[in-house]
């Protein structure tokens, strides 16, 4: 016959079995505490935008940082003065403000810039994923002396990628998707905050169907395929809504936009007549006579 336990046998028992709990327990969670912080520190570590900014000068401003090497320390009061610019633009365009955290980055050369945009021929361009707007300004050396023409076509960029940065900062304050508005939108919107002082209504181009500006590489294939500027063309297509219906339009389609989920039904609500009608419109003024 099997003797029982005694009692102080089952405490010692409970206590070493609930100890040995414990301590699995506690070394579980700082196994999970250091996975934590490892992928963190290697996600930052291994971040494309911190390798980029490890080696530049800092500046900032409000919720700015502005990055930049040695030699370009004169486009920190340049910056700060187009942005002065871009806050009141997108502030009446868009009629929203942020003060989300943004970063400017100067890059070194143009291979560089395309590079990390993955985008050919370009001077700007923004990346909501990685709250930056990046730059390679033309003629640099005339910039920095403040001539007319450079420091003009400098403060259009600048507004014009900060435009972006406004635009999706308003789309997110609503809690639904960038990609529900089509890329001519974004970037018509971006092109007329930075050029609304235009009114070339006599200029004329062959114009692209609408869908065949949708997606990142529907844009792409439209700027190497057809003999035009997409980005003109997105210009004027806000440029006719804003004739036609008044500034306010842009935030009006954007509010319908978020309420519907669809840009075409957000569109209708805004202006009162159908995207495909307001396409025949503009590709009546628009297209490029032959012959």
């Amino acid at each position: 016959m099997k003797a029982k336990p005694s009692m102080i046998h089952k405490k010692l028992v409970g206590g070493m079995i609930a100890a040995g709990l414990i301590f699995y327990a506690f070394t579980a969670y700082l196994i999970y505490v250091a996975f934590q912080l490892t992928g963190q520190y290697l996600e930052q570590q291994s971040s494309p935008k911190t390798i980029l900014t490890e080696r530049l000068n800092k500046q900032v401003y409000e919720h700015i940082r502005i990055y930049y090497t040695e030699k370009e320390d004169a486009f920190v009061d340049l910056t700060i003065e187009a942005i002065e610019q871009a806050k009141k633009r997108t502030a009446s365009v868009f009629q929203f403000d942020t003060d989300k955290p943004l970063d400017i980055i100067y890059f070194d050369d143009k291979e560089t810039i395309e590079q990390y945009a993955g985008i050919k021929h370009i001077t700007g361009f923004y990346s909501d994923h990685d709250q930056m707007i990046g730059l390679y300004p033309d003629k640099r050396e005339a910039l920095l002396k403040k001539e007319t023409l450079p420091l003009y076509f400098f403060n259009t960029l600048l507004i014009h990628e900060y435009a972006h940065f406004v635009f999706y900062e308003k789309v997110h304050s609503y809690e639904v998707s960038p990609v529900i508005f089509p890329l001519w939108f974004h970037e018509g919107t971006a092109e007329w905050t930075a050029y609304d002082v235009l009114n070339a209504t006599s200029e004329r181009f062959d114009v692209i169907p609408f869908q065949s500006l949708h997606s990142d590489q529907d844009w792409q294939d439209s700027r190497m395929t057809y003999e035009t500027d997409v980005y003109v063309q997105s210009y004027y297509m806000i440029y006719e809504l804003v004739q036609l219906y008044g500034r306010d339009i842009i935030h009006e389609i954007m509010q319908e936009t978020a309420k519907t989920g669809l840009f075409a039904k957000g569109f209708e609500q805004a202006t009162g007549q159908r995207l495909a009608d307001f396409e025949d419109y503009f590709h009546k003024i628009y297209q490029r006579k032959n012959g």
